[in-house]
């Protein structure tokens, strides 16, 4: 084999090992576990026996990966949304690769299938699903049962209300406040019909919004000793729970300001 077709085998390796990262980053995989992955695949590729490596190295918002022999690369991360089924697609790509199971080739095509692949969750689903949460909340915390119906609509409200300001605002944090700000008015509306304890209610309307999965990433990362990446996530989930914390004081702010 010549040099240049060398050089095109550890571009092409270094190219789908990175474009495995980015989903797995992009769709809210810890970057512990972006970084375990990767080194995975490229111990396989290249035969490196060794328990660990450190061929890559995974923050927040970019992924570096780089082999001994020559060669290097750098993917830039802008957007991450959370898309469990995806991140397990990928780790059981990962497996099959290490285990010998499908080759590279196999491997990038199959990360190709899954970036294609679009949520299947239909509309009616995610409808129960927040229904249920919003709703549960109140009697986990000792509310009454008068109380869930105004907080399953606040919770369905601050829920496609904050779908829909993602897509037309591409912010940060404005979402969850505007999301928050609107449940909450459903809340208080609803509670005035038919409610109880209002300040459960408005629990109810921020509980779908609520980052538990970027709180958890956070904690992962720094007992796995990423602790800058570990540290900014934990720092975006504070200002996400800030936001939806404001949105619902601007709500009660409407309806018992002076």
């Amino acid at each position: 084999m010549n040099i240049g077709s060398l050089a095109r085998d550890k571009d092409y390796l270094l190219e789908t090992v990175l474009f495995a990262g980015k989903l797995l980053l992009e769709n809210g995989a810890e970057t512990s576990r972006v970084e375990d992955t990767m080194e995975r695949m490229i111990r396989h590729a290249i035969g490196d026996s060794r328990p660990t490596s450190d061929y890559t190295y995974v923050t927040v918002n970019g992924i570096f990966v780089k082999l001994n022999s020559g060669g290097s690369q750098f993917q830039r991360i802008d957007k991450r949304q959370y898309d469990l089924n995806k991140i397990c697609g990928i780790n059981q790509i990962s497996r099959d690769f290490a285990a010998g199971r499908i080759s590279l080739q196999d491997m990038r095509h199959r990360l190709f299938a899954i970036e294609r692949d679009v949520c299947k969750l239909k509309l009616w689903h995610k409808f129960i699903c927040t229904a249920c949460l919003s709703g549960s909340i109140i009697l986990l915390f000792g509310g009454s049962f008068v109380d869930v119906p105004a907080a399953i609509f606040a919770g369905l409200v601050a829920y496609f209300m904050h779908s829909w300001l993602t897509r037309a605002l591409h912010a940060p944090f404005l979402p969850e406040y505007g999301a928050a700000l609107l449940g909450g008015v459903a809340g208080y509306i609803a509670f005035t019909y038919r409610g109880v304890h209002l300040d459960l209610i408005m629990m109810g309307a921020v509980a779908p919004l609520v980052p538990g999965i970027a709180i958890t990433n956070a904690i992962r990362d720094m007992m796995a000793r990423h602790y800058i990446s570990g540290m900014i996530v934990a720092i975006e989930a504070l200002f996400t729970a800030s936001a939806l914390g404001a949105g619902i004081a601007s709500a009660y702010y409407l309806f018992f300001g002076k």
